[in-house]
């Protein structure tokens, strides 16, 4: 079996699994599963999440959005792909 047509195959269990599932996921699976450069990750409101390369660029948008903002955020390891997310916590 081709990596494609497994990744296939995970995608539609894990579609299973979540409609059958009564608890909230925070993913979804609709977006591109081969592209690298994004998260599968969403928010409460399921809107992808802004994946931040590098903890230094977490931390300087943390930064810019409290000066200009008011807003206070933490940033936090994403759990599926090398990057960083944003978290009012």
């Amino acid at each position: 079996m081709g990596f494609k047509k497994r990744l296939k195959k995970i995608k539609k269990e894990l579609i299973k699994k979540e409609r059958n599932s009564s608890k909230t996921t925070y993913i979804r699976y609709t977006k591109n599963i081969y592209d690298t450069q994004d998260c599968l990750c969403t928010d409460n409101k399921n809107r992808f999440k802004e994946l931040y390369t590098t903890e230094y660029e977490a931390e300087k948008r943390v930064k810019f959005l409290l000066d200009e903002q008011g807003v206070s955020l933490y940033i936090y390891p994403c759990r599926y792909s090398y990057g960083w997310h944003l978290t009012k916590r």
